[in-house]
């Protein structure tokens, strides 16, 4: 057989080809090429200097004062070593001692960083320098209950954020299934806040059917910003705008809200791909979020929205931690439908709640497209229970869809299906 088209997919640290045979409709979508500043270091100092919606770093803190800096977890490609010492040096500038400064890695329900993971992060110079620590959602000894908000679930967030006198945002501005978009107040609520307070913040998600993967003015962000990041205080973010290479390609300081969607315009430009039609078969992998299925399910709310009804999506997905830090996740996937699996979750602990959340979510994709998988973090049986099909290779996945719709199928390519929103 001749082919036509060969792909390269990118797969943890390797590549897997893909060949689409002769005949065949393709369309390879991939992050948009974008023109790169010549000078990272300038564009950080630029935003700093001239943040959007607030004062100067330099003038919001005082001499004396406690100030907690919430970055990102290892899930994200944040060049948080290259950003906390500009933080901390304004923060100097100030008169706030090093010694006043805390560094929370804001997990929200993801597993701790290790400490080679913290040193990676931060960079030498502040892990030698401040102290630097996990949040941790399920230690309710360490979280401060919100005064009651009217329409809102119990809101819980780290005791250590609220004791302090300013609180900072570092973080990337990537497509997220919930909030739309990462970045602005998302550090904070889901970030920092305990487990009851995750579990609402999936289940506003769970309980919307839009796709909302690239939708920023979505009822989940709404929700976030209301009730929690502008209750809590967040006096000031710095959020970057990644290449899939690695590099910054603009950066933003300020305002929670407002300085983010000035970042979510910037972000749009990188990760919002335009697509001709909907395809019959749409081949996603997680890259870059290959850590594990919690995260690679981002994949397939990309294509979700570049498949039409009754299609069949290909997520390859190295998922080399397995399931990730909910280990029934891939279990709640066997229900009838969403809201089947929603009338549950008055009978369920937050720890359940969360989980089954995100898999109502993903359950409805199931429902609406013929799910293949290629993984060799995740067993055939497992993935065979949730309603997914295994296979070994992408080509073997593709071959098996193509026999199943026919030689007038079309298809889509997602190279980079974890930060990618295709807009059809």
């Amino acid at each position: 057989m001749s082919f036509s088209t060969r792909v390269e997919l990118p797969y943890g640290g390797r590549l897997q080809p893909l060949e689409i045979p002769e005949g065949i409709s393709v369309e390879v979508l991939r992050p948009n090429c974008v023109r790169l500043p010549p000078d990272e270091g300038a564009l950080l100092k630029e935003a700093f200097a001239h943040p959007t919606g607030t004062p100067r770093l330099e003038e919001i803190a005082k001499p004396g004062q406690r100030v907690t800096v919430l970055i990102d977890d290892v899930t994200r490609t944040t060049p948080t070593e290259r950003i906390l010492p500009l933080v901390v040096n304004r923060l100097n500038k100030a008169g706030v001692d090093d010694k006043d400064i805390l560094v929370i890695v804001a997990l929200g329900s993801h597993r701790p960083m290790t400490e080679p993971e913290v040193l990676r992060k931060v960079g030498p110079e502040i892990y030698g320098r401040l102290s630097v620590v996990n949040s941790e959602f399920r230690d309710r000894s360490r979280m401060t209950r919100l005064p009651g908000i009217p329409g809102a679930p119990e809101i819980w967030i780290d005791r250590r954020v609220m004791e302090a006198d300013v609180r900072i945002g570092v973080g990337g501005i990537l497509p997220h299934p919930a909030a739309g978009w990462s970045g602005g107040g998302k550090i904070v609520f889901p970030g920092v806040a305990g487990e009851e307070t995750v579990a609402a913040f999936h289940l506003l998600h769970a309980r919307n059917p839009r796709n909302m993967f690239g939708i920023v003015d979505n009822p989940v962000r709404q929700a976030m910003e209301s009730w929690v990041a502008a209750r809590v205080g967040l006096e000031f973010i710095v959020n970057v705008v990644m290449t899939p290479e690695g590099r910054i390609y603009r950066a933003v300081a300020g305002h929670f809200v407002e300085a983010h969607r000035r970042g979510v315009a910037f972000a749009q430009e990188v990760f919002c791909v335009r697509g001709a039609r909907r395809a019959d078969v749409v081949v996603a992998t997680s890259h870059p979020a290959d850590l594990d299925f919690w995260q690679a399910g981002k994949a397939l709310l990309a294509a979700d929205l570049a498949a039409q009804d009754g299609g069949t999506a290909i997520l390859v997905a190295p998922c080399y931690e397995g399931v990730g830090p909910h280990p029934r996740y891939l279990e709640y996937k066997k229900a009838a439908s969403a809201e089947s699996l929603l009338e549950q979750t008055h009978l369920m602990p937050p720890q359940e709640q969360l989980p089954l959340a995100v898999a109502a979510a993903s359950l409805r994709i199931i429902r609406r497209l013929n799910v293949l998988v290629v993984s060799e973090g995740l067993g055939p049986d497992e993935l065979r229970r949730a309603g997914m099909t295994p296979f070994p290779t992408p080509q073997d996945a593709l071959n098996a869809a193509l026999r199943r719709h026919g030689p007038g199928a079309r298809v889509t390519v997602i190279t980079h299906g974890g930060e990618t929103v295709p807009v059809i």
